[in-house]
């Protein structure tokens, strides 16, 4: 167990005393916190993925119908960046927050509140500009809202527990985005309610979270000194100091971005290939993301329980790998909408299985104690950078050949991608 400085010492939501010693390890957290902290990420990834995979491309194709892959590139990217150099300020000011309401609570009642307020702009942008800044204020509020939440586990969750919660806070992704897809292919062809309905169901599970959550408390007496080498060091983690984080991180980096690369594009992919319009993609890309998500939560029981039983993580790293490279190229080359299926099919089940071991295994090589919402900030960068720069990298894929958009390159590139990262992973010394 690491041994950290007094500001670090309040753990499960009690102070802790200040004398030098080990973190104790917080107690046991039960069935209603649990509920409660999935619920907060379930409403979290409601409102915000669905929008990246289906709503956001929508609202580009009203606004510019000929220019629709070019202007979704440059919104997601602006969006990324913003992303990118938000979340680690807030992560470190989460780490130094001495409110009488916790550490980890302002900040999620602010992104949530934020967040929900920035999806009403969005939703009523008029021209590219104006979706441009909206994306990048919602991509920035809601990693406010992460800011907070992402410490919670390492903050209240004993090692006991660890593999279990992750393993449900994992597939809270997949279940949001499928989640938003029902609701927005149940509202469409209304893109406004599309945006605003995951984004009030984001408030109510916020809401529940900070009503049950035994935050930490820091006085603000043990605050160390905020100097420039400390914003800098928001995002920045030593390699030579924490090793098996950077791998970690890397690994996360990787196979992330090959992830973006199905994700991102499936609404135009569908469209362009099997010729659905605006009409109709919604319930299409429903079906897509249905089949996905139920494969992912089986797969995400069937190995978390496998890796508990086990007590390995990164096998499972490199198997999910080699299955997602699978669902890539069954994609690249699908020549009908229930092969894609199947692919998706297969993609969730990789998903379930990267799911169930990834942020157990993170959360083990954390660097310290002491700046759990740092860290954690920037780990985080490992999945908000694919979302940048794949992206701004698409069309060089896109690109290739004479005809139409070369979807096939893209998913391929991705494929070999995510491999990459899964061996990266094997790197990490201290978890096996």
């Amino acid at each position: 167990m690491d041994t950290v400085e007094p500001a670090a010492r309040a753990v499960g939501g009690v102070d802790a005393p200040a004398a030098d010693g080990p973190v104790p390890e917080p107690p046991p957290v039960g069935v209603g916190f649990i509920t409660a902290l999935s619920g907060a990420y379930f409403g979290t990834w409601l409102a915000l993925l669905p929008a990246i995979q289906i709503t956001l491309a929508l609202r580009v194709q009203q606004i510019a119908p000929d220019d629709k892959a070019a202007v979704l590139s440059l919104v997601l990217t602006a969006g990324a960046v913003v992303a990118l150099l938000g979340q680690n300020v807030f992560g470190l000011l989460s780490d130094r927050t001495t409110s009488r309401f916790g550490m980890r609570r302002p900040w999620i009642a602010l992104g949530s509140v934020s967040g929900a307020a920035s999806l009403v702009l969005l939703a009523t942008a008029a021209n590219t500009e104006t979706l441009v800044f909206a994306w990048a204020l919602t991509q920035l509020t809601f990693n406010i809202l992460l800011a907070g939440l992402n410490p919670v586990v390492a903050d209240q969750v004993p090692p006991s527990q660890l593999g279990r919660v992750t393993a449900l806070a994992g597939l809270t992704t997949q279940l949001g985005v499928a989640g938003g897809a029902f609701l927005v292919q149940a509202l469409l062809p209304n893109l406004t309610a599309a945006l605003l309905v995951p984004a009030l169901l984001c408030l109510v599970g916020s809401g529940i979270l900070l009503r049950v959550l035994p935050d930490r408390h820091l006085a603000r007496a043990e605050l160390p000194p905020l100097t420039w080498r400390t914003w800098l060091g928001a995002y920045w983690i030593s390699p030579r100091r924490a090793p098996d984080f950077a791998w970690a991180w890397l690994s996360r980096f990787l196979v992330g971005f090959g992830n973006v690369t199905l994700n991102s594009y499936q609404t135009y992919f569908l469209m362009d290939r099997f010729g659905y319009d605006e009409d109709t993609i919604g319930s299409v890309v429903f079906k897509v993301l249905l089949v996905n998500a139920v494969c992912m939560v089986v797969a995400g029981v069937v190995f978390g329980a496998l890796s508990d039983r086990l007590r390995r993580r990164k096998p499972f790293v490199l198997l999910s790998a080699v299955v997602l490279a699978l669902a890539h190229v069954m994609a690249a080359f699908a020549p009908s909408l229930g092969w894609y299926l199947a692919a998706s099919a297969v993609a969730g089940i990789a998903a379930g299985c990267y799911l169930a071991v990834d942020l157990a295994l993170v959360t083990e090589v954390l660097p310290s104690r002491a700046d759990t919402g740092k860290d954690m900030s920037v780990f985080h960068l490992a999945q908000v950078l694919p979302q940048s720069l794949a992206p701004a990298v698409a069309p060089l894929f896109l690109a290739i050949g004479d005809g139409d958009a070369n979807y096939a390159a893209f998913f391929l590139a991705g494929a070999v991608i995510g491999l990459i990262g899964a061996v990266c992973n094997q790197r990490v010394r201290s978890v096996r």
